[in-house]
């Protein structure tokens, strides 16, 4: 169709140039349509179907746009239930992997005398646990958990043959005594990248009288590799 649309213009435009036909100019007088002038009108004139090819490409590229830029948004933000969900993981790294006790040896030395598989049902080998702690912490803090904890270059869980082994020299369980149960949270400040926030739980000491007291503790989450992820162990 618009192909009889572009013939049927240069038949017009032929048939105007064979009667010698005029147009008015600026200033109201009649002036000669030459072929000269003619042609450079019609070289000059966008075809239907170019300008409808752009427009469509525009409007695409603006879409495009603007899409990734909600999308960008949506998954950098962060609220309450995203903090309470990391801090959760971290309650559990505190109570199973790094703070009132660790993972349990099981069955025989795998290496030396103080090396053994871990006993635990939630990790099936070293991958699923070392995927599973960098899903829950920033990749810098995850690497210390991993390598440098409880002390550097000498961690307490290891990789023996892709299976999750736990080293008894460093592993045991240790005082703490902070009570998680019903812990608040308060979100501090946040913006697509970083979130500052406060939890507070109840603390009871050994005493001969013993009390339960608030406490708080700072924590932060930031946003990396598509994901929020905490700062470090919250304590």
């Amino acid at each position: 169709m618009k192909e009889f649309k572009k013939i049927g213009s240069i038949a017009a435009i032929a048939a105007i140039l064979l009667c010698g036909c005029t147009s008015a100019d600026d200033d109201g007088g009649a002036s000669v349509l030459t072929p000269e002038t003619l042609a450079s009108q019609l070289t000059e004139m966008p075809s239907e179907e170019q300008t409808t090819t752009e427009e469509s490409s525009e409007a695409a590229t603006d879409t495009t746009e603007e899409t990734a830029t909600e999308t960008e948004a949506q998954s950098a933000s962060i609220d309450e239930a995203v903090i309470r969900s990391l801090f959760d993981e971290n309650i559990y790294c505190l109570r199973n992997l790094y703070g009132a006790t660790s993972l349990y040896p099981v069955g025989d030395p795998v290496r030396d005398d103080h090396i053994y598989k871990a006993d635990t049902d939630r990790f099936s080998d070293y991958a699923e646990f070392e995927s599973y702690i960098r899903s829950v912490f920033c990749t810098n803090e995850a690497e210390r958990l991993l390598y440098n904890s409880p002390y550097e270059g000498q961690p307490m869980y290891v990789n023996v043959d892709g299976m999750l082994c736990v080293d008894t020299y460093l592993a045991g369980a240790k005082g703490y005594y902070v009570d998680w149960s019903d812990y608040k949270l308060e979100i501090v400040s946040t913006d697509d990248s970083r979130c500052e926030f406060i939890v507070t739980g109840q603390i009871e000491e050994p005493a001969e009288v013993p009390v339960k007291e608030d406490y708080s503790v700072n924590g932060a989450a930031v946003y990396e590799n598509g994901g929020w992820r905490l700062e470090k162990l919250v304590l």
